[in-house]
């Protein structure tokens, strides 16, 4: 059994900020990351927002200048596992893709990815349960993201994913 460092004493600010940290480091003029903010307030930290160029994030043409991460991490003692939310946000397109491990939609297990468009959820599958340090955790659906986001495509005029959403 490998013990990852400060995992015992992590707790939901300390996290949000080691996240909000990394991706300031990403901001700045010509970077993807536009703007990190903590919502709903610095004082509040249940989730931390950033403003992202799609373009520069996916090294690809994206249609809208600019979307949303929403990142969120609770250590819920009740559960044997922490929960998180990271999600891709394309309001322009009413358009919400990510990964929800937490207790909704067990019958997916014990983490699932979720495609909402125009305030419907139009495709929910069963995704890897991750049991690493929230910070990996971070950092391997990030990559996902950018994989995922990437081959998105268009049918009839809805969204549709590639199947690398359960990895």
């Amino acid at each position: 059994m490998i013990v990852l460092a400060n995992r015992v004493t992590l707790d939901k600010r300390t996290l949000l900020t080691q996240i909000h940290t990394q991706l300031q480091t990403q901001a700045g003029t010509d970077a993807p990351v536009e703007q990190v903010r903590y919502y709903p307030s610095k004082a509040n930290k249940l989730e931390v927002r950033a403003t992202i160029h799609p373009d520069r994030s996916l090294d690809a043409s994206y249609p809208v200048t600019t979307v949303q991460l929403h990142v969120s991490f609770d250590f819920p003692t009740e559960f044997a596992y922490d929960f998180y939310r990271i999600q891709w946000v394309d309001s322009d397109r009413e358009l919400m893709l990510g990964w929800h491990q937490d207790e909704t939609h067990m019958g997916l297990g014990e983490c699932h990815f979720q495609l909402d468009y125009r305030g419907d959820t139009i495709h929910r599958a069963e995704a890897a349960f991750l049991d690493r340090h929230p910070r990996n955790v971070f950092d391997h659906r990030i990559a996902q993201l950018v994989d995922v986001v990437d081959g998105l495509t268009w049918i009839d005029g809805r969204p549709a994913i590639p199947d690398v959403t359960g990895e």
